[in-house]
């Protein structure tokens, strides 16, 4: 009998830690969640320290480089190339920092989370909340550190929060691009395979290398399709827009910079980064149930 007993108040005992289990809500696993990407942080601290290092020194270095070509009127087409080529090397560098530390990350945590979703642990809402919440502050802390260097030694002329906010935004879109490649291969090297393919058409349609005029209209469709391009759009209308020298309007005219109002730049590259977070969790799903 005692040992019926004492089955029986196991027995309850477990049922009762399931059904409790079973109950917890979203909010509850998203603290947990968070709690635990922020102990992730912590002991990795040092990897977080290096990416805020080299993006202050990449801000430093492309200052140098660039220094004060903000400053000018803007009469000599080569003056606007100046400021252009600064613009376009503070996204670029953006964009690199943020898709290769996604591309190599996310396929490192994608075992775990096969296995503990599959398992019931956790639903994916509360986990994607979790992991872009901490992804967002660290994106926007190393894109602070290289933008509060890099801005002020070339003297851009437009304001600085709307810059710091369409790299933030491009960083993300470049964060969901990598998230998405990471959460389809298994393999972190094999990721990274894909660096070449996510960069080099961006550099190539973004009007930095060659105006997008001059791209063969066969091809010149592909530079739609590029969040960097949107992001040297915005940054063009913000340094250039109100300029009123041949030079500017030459550089608005052959990118294509007012092509459509600047809201729709913002709009688009948000659509980017929703549209690649929420396939990658639709990915990680579908691989997680099969």
């Amino acid at each position: 009998k005692i040992k019926k007993s004492r089955q029986q108040r196991i027995s309850t005992k477990t049922a009762s830690t399931a059904h409790s289990i079973q109950h917890v809500g979203i909010a509850i696993q998203t603290r947990l969640l968070f709690d635990r990407e922020i102990k992730k942080l912590r002991r990795d601290k040092l990897s977080f320290i290096i990416k805020i290092g080299s993006s202050t020194v990449f801000g430093l270095l492309f200052g140098l480089i660039f220094f004060g070509v903000g400053k000018s009127d803007y009469l000599d087409y080569a003056e606007v190339m100046a400021s252009f080529g600064g613009i376009a090397n503070l996204l670029i560098s953006t964009m690199f920092g943020v898709a290769q530390s996604a591309l190599m990350n996310f396929p490192k945590d994608r075992p775990v989370f096969l296995r503990e979703y599959s398992t019931n642990h956790y639903s994916i809402i509360p986990y994607s909340l979790s992991k872009f919440t901490v992804e967002c502050v660290e994106i926007m802390i190393q894109v602070f550190f290289q933008l509060v260097v890099g801005f002020f030694m070339m003297g851009f002329q437009m304001n600085f929060f709307y810059f710091f906010a369409l790299n933030f935004l491009l960083a993300i879109v470049c964060s969901s691009i990598g998230v998405f490649i990471g959460s389809s291969v298994e393999d972190p090297n094999v990721a990274l395979e894909f660096i070449p393919a996510l960069i080099v058409p961006q550099l190539l349609f973004s009007g930095f290398f060659i105006q997008t005029s001059l791209i063969p209209s066969i091809l010149r469709w592909a530079q739609y399709l590029c969040s960097l391009t949107y992001a040297i759009r915005l940054a063009s209308f913000y340094e250039f827009g109100e300029c009123t020298t041949a030079a500017c309007e030459d550089l608005v005219e052959n990118n294509d910079v007012t092509q459509l109002d600047a809201v729709w730049y913002w709009i688009i590259l948000l659509g980017f980064a929703v549209v690649f977070r929420v396939t990658a969790l639709i990915v990680l799903k579908g691989k997680a149930t099969f």
